[in-house]
């Protein structure tokens, strides 16, 4: 065993406790700083793409002390374009950020120097990068969904309510001002009685159903072993797509670094990418409330790949609101959009428009919104749309939701609430079980048929077969944290 080894293995023995008795307020590690100086010592996993947005985020008030990125190209690229952000923002240039491949050796060599760390990786690598972190007693910003099984979600949420950190999920919605003002209206009665929701998205735009792998060689820029991470080793491989499949537009031949998503190992397909957006006003709407039953159809799938299309129904149990439907569809079907029969209230060529969006269908009318955010909703019909607003601003319908302190903008959110304290609008106790009500259409999916959940039992009780998904089947040795 290498030293490298034996002193991660060493460290990482004591620095749960060490973190639950030391990072529990504001200014947790700002290293002598006063609160005016509100600059953090942040680490960016997965460099580029989403991760150099995300950084962005931050970069201009916070210190991005070291990029982790699997692909060199990749890598260098996002330091490069960094840099270019705060030039032309006319702000000097950051000192550079120290360079890894890997995260695991990135906190051997620098963990007493960071305080927060961002993942923006492939869903198989969330739980990893993030518990990594925890161990350390570092907070996190994970990008959605938090992980791609069940289990590591609400293991990830228990190991960091025990570390005391502030946490994020990386969904925007959450910070913007939209969901807020539906579910105020629906509270308050602008639409009369909930009665049922429906969500809709365009993805897939990435392969899905059955593919078939090409073995060829893999670029030299790409540390594929370190990309792969826990999953099983594996030769580099490519798509061999049906000639008679849906054309997709290929971002990349092989799954990195876009079209991982359409792997049940790697990603969590069309519903994975954008259920954690589109319905987490639904969640918030609801309650937080988690499912009882999940019906599910779908195009073909395969044991390795997500299907191209899809339609769910989620069963909800009373709340807030009388027990209702969500229904949720996704990709094409036989060549067209694969969507939810519009309300009729809504407008035909606004419903055409709208490639991802949400109903939300109440026995007086029905708040509409047509992009995965929830960001700018609308009431039909329209004359109850502008009642509701002259209400808003004659204060009948009033603002009981807190806002966030930095709207579209859940990193920046995340890295003021480390300073100041507070919690964040996506922290784990919101997004873990969030995601877990995503998932769980996927259980359904995978399943083929209708799956009842026991949220206590984290368990499907009518059939045994989609249990076998609900937790990795294993993990390489190296990767996991225990």
């Amino acid at each position: 065993m290498s030293s490298t080894s034996l002193s991660r293995r060493c460290f990482l023995a004591t620095s749960a406790g060490f973190a639950a008795s030391t990072f529990a307020g504001p200014n947790l590690l700002l290293r002598g700083q006063d609160a005016a100086g509100k600059r953090l010592n942040l680490v960016q996993i997965g460099a580029n793409g989403k991760g150099l947005a995300d950084t962005g985020m931050v970069t201009l008030n916070h210190n991005i002390v070291a990029m982790v990125d699997v692909d060199s190209k990749r890598l260098d690229e996002a330091a490069k374009k960094r840099e270019k952000h705060h030039l032309d923002s006319s702000q000097p240039a950051p000192p550079a950020p120290k360079l890894y491949q890997d995260f695991r050796k990135m906190f051997d060599d620098i963990s007493n120097e960071i305080d927060g760390v961002i993942v923006s990786t492939p869903d198989h690598t969330h739980y990893l990068a993030a518990m990594w972190a925890i161990k350390h007693g570092k907070h996190v910003c994970v990008q959605k969904p938090l992980c791609n099984y069940i289990s590591e979600v609400r293991d990830l949420h228990r190991a960091a309510k025990e570390a005391k950190i502030v946490t994020q999920m990386g969904n925007q919605g959450r910070t913007m001002d939209g969901q807020r003002m539906a579910k105020e209206w629906i509270e308050q009665g602008a639409i009369g009685t909930l009665k049922e929701i429906r969500l809709w998205t365009n993805r897939p735009i990435w392969p899905q159903g059955p593919i078939k792998k090409k073995l060829v060689e893999c670029p030299e820029n790409l540390n594929w072993d370190l990309w792969l991470s826990c999953e099983p080793s594996e030769p580099y491989f490519e798509f061999d797509l049906d000639p008679a499949a849906p054309k997709k537009k290929l971002r990349s031949p092989g799954p990195h670094p876009f079209n991982w998503r359409g792997w049940w190992q790697f990603g969590s397909g069309a519903l994975g990418d954008m259920g954690c957006h589109i319905m987490d006003s639904t969640f918030s709407i609801l309650g937080q409330l988690i499912p009882e039953k999940i019906e599910a159809e779908s195009g073909p799938i395969s044991d390795l790949n997500a299907p191209m299309w899809s339609k769910l129904v989620y069963h909800m149990p009373a709340g807030k609101h009388p027990a209702m439907t969500v229904s949720w569809h996704d990709g094409e079907k036989d060549g067209v959009p694969n969507k939810p029969e519009r309300h009729p209230d809504i407008p035909e060529e606004t419903f055409k428009k709208a490639t991802s969006g949400m109903m939300f269908i109440g026995t007086d009318g029905v708040v509409f919104e047509g992009d995965a955010y929830c960001k700018s909703p609308v009431i039909y019909p329209l004359e109850k749309y502008t009642q509701v607003r002259l209400d808003m601003k004659a204060g009948k319908i009033k603002q009981t939701e807190t806002r966030s302190v930095m709207p579209d903008n859940p990193q920046g959110e995340w890295a003021h609430h480390i300073v100041n304290g507070g919690l964040p609008s996506s922290n784990f106790d919101y997004s873990a079980p969030l995601t877990e009500f995503v998932l769980l259409g996927n259980l359904a999916i995978r399943a083929q048929q209708t799956v009842q959940w026991n949220k206590s039992a984290m368990k499907v009780t009518n059939v045994e077969a989609p249990n076998q998904f609900i937790t990795r089947p294993s993990y390489r040795d190296g990767w996991k944290v225990s």
